[in-house]
């Protein structure tokens, strides 16, 4: 796997009703060769949850930019909403090269 282009997915599960979200514990880590093969992973573990309960997002490895977590962890950044309304959230979670 070329770590340039590695993606990792990242689900978020939403209680109803509220604005609460937290990381979903999908051990092992959901890791892929491409952004795209994620993104098609991605809509399939989406329609498993049609009412919006599970958010989820596709977003690129770059180990040059986590160099500095311990061996094994990576850094996420999870953005929801678009444009001036987006909102980023960073997560450190483990990555099996």
């Amino acid at each position: 796997m070329d770590p340039a282009t590695a993606a990792m997915m990242v689900l978020l599960s939403c209680s109803p009703g509220e604005a609460v979200c937290k990381p979903l514990d999908t051990s092992p880590a959901m890791i892929f060769v491409s952004l795209d093969e994620c993104q098609a992973a991605l809509a399939n573990r989406l329609a498993g949850a049609p009412n919006g309960e599970i958010l989820g997002r596709c977003s690129s490895v770059d180990p040059s930019a986590t160099a500095s977590l311990p061996a094994g962890y990576r850094t996420v950044v999870v953005t929801r909403g678009m444009g001036a309304n987006a909102v980023s959230s960073r997560y450190i979670v483990l990555h099996k090269d």
